[in-house]
C-alpha cells in the first residue's frame, strides 16, 4: 500500500507532535487535582445563609422599616394652626385697629384617622416585601448554585470523554505504527482530541466564572469555592416540597391582600377629605380712635369650605377602579398560577424519570460499548468508524445526561418562583441579586410621607 512508504517519517512528526499534546493535557490534568484539593465545598443551605447575612448588613431593610415607623408618627400630627396679625392705621393722627386671631382647622370627618391607617398599612407592606425579597434572593442563590453544580459536572463529563479521547488517539497510533490505518485517520483523531482538550478549557473556564457569580452573592470573589456532588444529589428533588412551601406562606397573595386594604383606605381618605372640615377663628380685636381710649373685643368664628366643584369625586372613581382591577387581577392569579405551576412539577417529574434511565442504563451501557469497540479495535476485530460512532454515542449519552439536569433546575426554579408569584426571569440570571437591591434602594428612595400638618 502506498501510504506504507512514509509510515515512518509521518509518524515521527506525529509522534512529536503528540508528546506536545500530551505534555499540554498532563499539565492541564495534573493540575485539576490541585483545585478539587484547596476547594471548599458548599452546601446550597451555606450559600444562601452566607447571601442573606451579606444582604442583611446593607441596612436597606432597617431604613424602610425607619421611614414606616417615622410615617405612623407622622401620620397622627394635627394640621398646625395659623397666626394672624393686622393692624390699621400707623400714625398717631388716626384711628387704630389691631387684629390678632389663631386659625385651626378641625379634623371631624376623621382624614387623620385614615392617614395613620394607611401608614399602617404601609409599615406592614414593607414588613412583607422584605420577607419577598429574602424568597427572591433565596432562589437567585439558587440559580447561582445550581449553575455552579451543572458546569462541574460538564467539566468531569469534558474530562472523561477527553481521557477517552486520548485512549482512542494512542489506539489509532499504534494501528498506525502497523500499518493498519493511514495517515489521516492519525490526523483526525489528533484533531478530534485537539477540540476535546479545548472543550475541557472551556469548561473549566465556565467552573471558574460561575464560582465567582456565586461568591459575589456574599461580597467576594472566591475562586475556591464548590458544590461537587454527584449527579443524583445535585438534582432538585426537593421543588415539590419547595413549592408547597412557598404556597403556604402565600407572600404575593398577602401583598395584593395589604393592597386591597390601601385601596380602602385611600378612598376612606378621599371621602374625608371631600366633607368640610371646619375651620375655628379665635382672636382679640384692639381699636383706638383719637378721642377714645383703646378698646378690646374678642372674636369667634367658624369657616367652612364649600365643597362645590372638588369634592374627590374623580380620585374615588379612580382608586374604585384600582381596587376593582385588584380583586379581578387576584382570581385570575390563583387559577393560572395554580395550572402553570402544575403542569412544572409533571414536567419535572418526567424529567426525573429520564435521567434515572440514562444514568442507570443508558450511561453504563455506551460505555461499555466504547471500550469493548475500543479494545476490539486494538485487536482487529473492530473497524475505525466502529469506534468513532461508539465514541459519538457516548459522548451524546453524558452531555444528554447534562442537559436533562439543566432542564431540571430550570423547570424547578420556574416552578418556585411562580409559587411565589413572580416572574421566573427575575431570578434566573447572573445580575439577579444586584437588580433586586437596585429595587429595594429605588423604593426607599420613592417611599413619602403620610399624612401630617402644613
Amino acid at each position: 500500500m502506498s501510504f506504507k512508504t512514509s509510515k515512518v517519517p509521518d509518524f515521527d512528526s506525529v509522534s512529536v507532535s503528540m508528546r506536545a499534546l500530551g505534555l499540554a493535557l498532563s499539565v492541564t490534568l495534573c493540575s485539576l487535582p490541585v483545585w478539587a484539593g484547596e476547594q471548599k465545598s458548599l452546601t446550597l443551605s451555606q450559600a444562601i445563609q452566607r447571601s442573606a447575612e451579606y444582604q442583611q448588613a446593607q441596612g436597606v431593610w432597617q431604613t424602610q422599616q425607619q421611614i414606616a415607623t417615622a410615617n405612623i408618627k407622622q401620620a397622627k400630627l394635627w394640621i398646625n394652626p395659623e397666626l394672624s396679625i393686622e393692624q390699621t392705621g400707623f400714625h398717631s393722627d388716626q384711628d387704630r385697629e389691631l387684629a390678632l386671631g389663631i386659625s385651626q382647622r378641625l379634623d371631624i370627618f376623621g382624614e387623620r384617622k385614615t392617614n395613620q391607617k394607611r401608614a399602617q398599612i404601609a409599615q406592614q407592606q414593607i414588613g412583607l416585601k422584605q420577607q419577598i425579597y429574602q424568597a427572591e434572593l433565596e432562589l437567585a442563590v439558587k440559580y447561582l448554585w445550581s449553575q455552579l453544580a451543572i458546569c462541574e459536572l460538564e467539566r468531569q463529563v469534558v474530562q472523561a470523554q477527553l481521557q477517552v479521547s486520548e485512549e482512542n488517539l494512542n489506539a489509532i497510533q499504534k494501528r498506525y505504527q502497523a500499518g493498519s490505518v493511514a495517515q489521516v485517520d492519525v490526523d483526525r483523531a489528533r484533531l478530534s482530541h485537539a477540540e476535546s482538550l479545548r472543550l475541557f478549557r472551556q469548561a473549566d473556564l465556565q467552573v471558574q466564572l460561575a464560582k465567582q457569580y456565586l461568591s459575589s452573592a456574599w461580597g467576594e470573589r472566591d475562586p475556591s469555592v464548590a458544590v461537587a456532588l454527584s449527579p443524583q444529589h445535585v438534582w432538585p428533588v426537593t421543588t415539590a416540597q419547595q413549592v408547597q412551601q412557598l404556597l403556604a406562606a402565600n407572600l404575593m397573595e398577602k401583598n395584593r391582600q395589604l393592597l386591597l386594604l390601601d385601596s380602602q383606605a385611600k378612598i376612606e381618605q378621599l371621602k374625608a377629605q371631600a366633607r368640610p372640615n371646619p375651620t375655628v377663628n379665635v382672636g382679640v380685636n384692639r381699636s383706638r380712635s383719637v378721642e377714645t381710649n383703646a378698646e378690646n373685643a374678642l372674636v369667634v368664628g367658624v369657616s367652612i369650605p364649600l365643597n362645590l366643584f372638588d369634592r374627590q369625586q374623580y380620585g374615588k372613581e379612580i382608586a374604585q377602579a384600582q381596587q376593582a382591577q385588584l380583586e379581578q387581577q387576584q382570581e385570575f392569579y390563583l387559577k393560572q398560577n395554580a395550572l402553570q405551576v402544575g403542569s412544572l412539577l409533571t414536567e419535572l417529574q418526567g424529567l426525573e424519570v429520564q435521567f434515572n434511565v440514562l444514568q442507570q442504563t443508558q450511561l453504563p451501557l455506551a460505555q461499555t460499548v466504547q471500550q469493548k469497540t475500543l479494545q476490539g479495535f486494538k485487536v482487529g476485530k473492530f473497524a475505525l468508524l466502529d469506534v468513532q460512532q461508539a465514541t459519538l454515542q457516548l459522548q451524546e449519552v453524558r452531555m444528554r445526561k447534562v442537559q436533562l439536569l439543566k432542564d431540571a433546575w430550570q423547570r424547578a426554579l420556574e416552578a418556585e418562583s411562580l409559587s411565589l408569584g413572580i416572574d421566573p426571569n427575575q431570578v434566573m440570571n447572573k445580575d439577579a441579586i444586584a437588580q433586586l437591591n437596585q429595587s429595594v434602594w429605588q423604593d426607599t428612595q420613592a417611599l413619602s410621607a403620610i399624612g401630617g400638618g402644613n
